[in-house]
């Protein structure tokens, strides 16, 4: 009787309804059984929107004006060339809106802006380096973002950021499934991470990083059921090309991916076992084989930047310092003292955010020293140390002429979601 009552509500048949109620008892059930990730999911969302709405058009310090000139361009030219020059957009966002928390930079808005000189980096663009994979994607997809009534084609550029952070959290959330992480920890550090220095500076504005978010926590998901032996190992191979269409960077979550599966060997072989054991299995050759790939795909495309190049001009940024033991110490010891490092000092106070670094290297270490030598996460947690270990080539954040410019690496970009 209560399914016919359903029925005439709705005007479906009794065989339709039942099919009806069927699907609303499952669509509940499953938002019982994943109620975490559809509370950060919605939470972050709801947040990373209206932060994103509420900038004005002054831009983030941390490249955006390079990926914003990348983003303008690359309907009518495919790419960014090497020693090609800012165009008139972002000419304009300098001069007239200007750099968070520096101001305008260049000619008086509305005056002439035609001399490249006169502009950060020498007026040429930085972002040749990337491939356009990322921001062909950012551009259509943001192009239909920015035709929402009060949304501008720079918001919704920049509202692309909120989209890749909502996949890399669906992603993070798999791969804290299948660690067994407790739902009410998941929501707190997913949460913690959104509200983040790194979480504002990379997904509120248009930036390189989001992506890589969201890469990163797909390698880690994926390496997690191969070392359950869930999934074959092909895919790292598949996942270490496509890492570097998208940045460099990436090159740091496979290598991860690799550490982990061998890691996992050696203890599994620990006492009863040879390095021929250790060896044997293919998904360790199929992990290295997604670094390889992926050093290989990146080395193609630096080879091509300058095949590409159109003058001999170079972005200044007044970063550069030659390579020294004595600045691969500062950078290896600035790196572990506050991972992670996004924060712009001065617009961010790094008193609030400098915990969140130590409780990374805190879950990290603890990991490694708690788990019981046969767990199955005790691998991930040598392997998460190894990676924070190898990334002191990271970040680094410098002031020059009123401008902040950041060149970096990362460890797998999500390993705060990790236990």
């Amino acid at each position: 009787m209560c399914q016919g009552a359903v029925g005439r509500l709705f005007g479906v048949s009794s065989a339709g309804t039942a099919s009806f109620v069927r699907a609303q008892v499952g669509f509940r059930g499953a938002l019982a059984r994943h109620w975490a990730l559809v509370t950060v999911l919605v939470a972050s969302t709801i947040y990373m929107v209206i932060v994103t709405l509420l900038h004005t058009q002054a831009v983030s310090p941390i490249d955006e004006p390079q990926y914003i000139d990348y983003l303008d361009k690359v309907y009518r030219q495919g790419i960014v060339h090497q020693g090609e020059y800012l165009g008139a957009l972002v000419r304009e966002l300098f001069a007239c809106h200007g750099v968070i928390p520096f101001g305008v930079m260049g000619p008086t808005c509305g005056t002439d802006l035609s001399d490249p000189a006169a502009f950060p980096y020498g007026g040429v663009s930085s972002a040749p380096i990337y491939p356009p994979v990322q921001f062909w994607i950012a551009r259509v997809v943001g192009d239909v973002l920015g035709l929402i009534p009060g949304v501008s084609q720079l918001a919704g550029w920049r509202l692309v950021g909120t989209l890749w952070l909502a996949a890399g959290l669906v992603f993070s959330y798999l791969a804290a499934r299948r660690l067994r992480m407790a739902d009410w920890r998941f929501v707190a550090v997913a949460l913690a991470l959104v509200v983040s220095p790194y979480g504002y500076w990379s997904f509120s504005f248009v930036s390189t990083d989001a992506p890589i978010f969201f890469y990163g926590a797909i390698v880690l998901w994926v390496t997690i059921r191969i070392v359950r032996r869930e999934t074959s190992a092909w895919w790292l191979v598949l996942l270490g090309a496509i890492g570097p269409l998208f940045k460099a960077t990436s090159l740091i979550a496979v290598g991860f991916a690799f550490v982990y599966l061998l890691v996992d060997r050696i203890l599994k072989a620990s006492g009863r076992g040879t390095v021929g054991d250790v060896l044997r299995p293919p998904a360790v050759w199929l992990g290295l084989g997604g670094v390889l790939a992926n050093v290989v795909i990146s080395a193609a495309w630096n080879r091509m930047i300058p095949l590409l190049a159109v003058s001999d001009a170079t972005a200044d940024q007044g970063v550069s310092s030659p390579f020294s033991l004595d600045l691969l110490g500062q950078q290896f010891a600035g790196f572990i003292s506050g991972v992670p490092q996004w924060v712009v000092p001065e617009t961010d106070n790094v008193a609030i955010f400098l915990p969140l670094g130590w409780l990374a290297i805190g879950v990290i270490v603890g990991g490694v020293l708690v788990l019981r030598h046969g767990s199955r996460d005790r691998a991930l947690a040598i392997s998460l140390l190894v990676a924070l270990k190898r990334g002191p080539i990271a970040p680094s954040r410098t002031s020059h002429q009123a401008e902040v410019s950041r060149r970096t690496t990362r460890i797998v970009t999500h390993s705060t979601i990790a236990p």
